[in-house]
C-alpha cells in the first residue's frame, strides 16, 4: 500500500511558525501546536468533518467505489466536488488557535479520506489524484499566505517515489499546484521573489508521493519540521 505524504501537517507547521519559536508536528497526527486539550479537540473535530465531507462526495457518485475508480467521468465529478469543498475552507480574520486547528484538521481529514480512496484505486487514478491534491494544496497555500502575509521556510522533503504511479502523481500535482497558485492574482506575489523558496518547498512537500512505513522499513526523514 502507498500513502502520499500530502497532509495539511506541513502547511500547519508553516503557518504556526509565526506563533511558536520551535514548531514541530507529525504529518500523520495532531500538529504540536494543537496538542493542548482544547486545541486538539478542535483539530480532531475538524478531521472528522473533513473525512465526512469527502465520504459524502464519494457516496454521491455511487455505492461501488471500485466502479467510481474506473469511471473517468465519475473521477472528474469527484475532483469537482472535492475542489468545491476545499474552496469553501476559510480561516477567519483574527481566528483563535483552536479555530485554526479545526481548519487544519478539516483539510487533513479531507485529504486523508481522498488518499485512502486513491490507495484502493488502480493506476488510472494517479494523475487525477495528483491534480486534485495539487488543487487543494495550492488553495491552502494561498489562503494561508494571504491571511498571514507570507509563510516561512520548512524542511524540504526528499522525494522517494520509484514507481510509475508515484511519478505520475507528483508530475500532475506539481503542475496543478503551480498553475493554481500563479493564476490567483492575490497569491501570485507569494510564488516569487522573497517567497519563491517557501513556494517551491510547499509544492515539493505537498506533492511528494513517498512510500509508507509498510513499504520502506527505514526511518522516515519527513515527519519533522525545521524550526523557524
Amino acid at each position: 500500500m502507498r500513502t502520499f505524504i500530502i497532509t495539511i501537517g506541513s502547511l500547519a507547521v508553516l503557518t504556526l511558525c509565526t506563533f511558536a519559536a520551535v514548531p514541530s508536528a507529525q504529518a500523520d497526527g495532531v500538529p504540536a501546536q494543537c496538542r493542548a486539550a482544547r486545541d486538539a479537540r478542535f483539530y480532531n473535530l475538524g478531521v472528522r468533518k473533513g473525512r465526512n465531507l469527502a465520504q459524502q462526495a464519494i457516496n454521491s457518485l455511487g455505492d461501488d467505489e471500485e466502479e467510481i475508480c474506473q469511471d473517468p467521468d465519475a473521477l472528474s465529478d469527484l475532483e469537482y466536488l472535492i475542489r468545491e469543498i476545499a474552496d469553501a475552507v476559510e480561516i477567519p480574520a483574527n481566528a483563535s488557535l483552536a479555530t485554526r486547528c479545526q481548519v487544519f484538521g478539516q483539510v487533513a481529514g479531507l485529504v486523508a479520506r481522498i488518499v485512502d480512496f486513491q490507495n484502493d484505486c488502480p493506476l488510472v487514478i494517479c494523475v487525477a489524484d495528483g491534480r486534485l491534491i495539487g488543487q487543494i494544496a495550492a488553495h491552502l497555500y494561498c489562503e494561508l499566505s494571504i491571511a498571514l502575509g507570507g509563510l516561512v521556510p520548512a524542511e524540504l522533503f526528499d522525494r522517494l517515489a520509484t514507481d510509475t504511479c508515484g511519478e505520475r502523481f507528483q508530475a500532475a500535482c506539481d503542475s496543478k499546484f503551480a498553475s493554481v497558485a500563479r493564476s490567483d492574482l492575490e497569491c501570485k506575489p507569494f510564488t516569487k521573489g522573497n517567497f519563491e523558496k517557501v513556494f517551491e518547498e510547499a509544492q515539493n512537500n505537498q506533492c511528494a508521493a513517498n512510500p509508507d512505513e509498510d513499504d520502506d522499513p527505514s526511518p522516515d526523514p519527513h515527519m519533522t519540521s525545521s524550526s523557524s
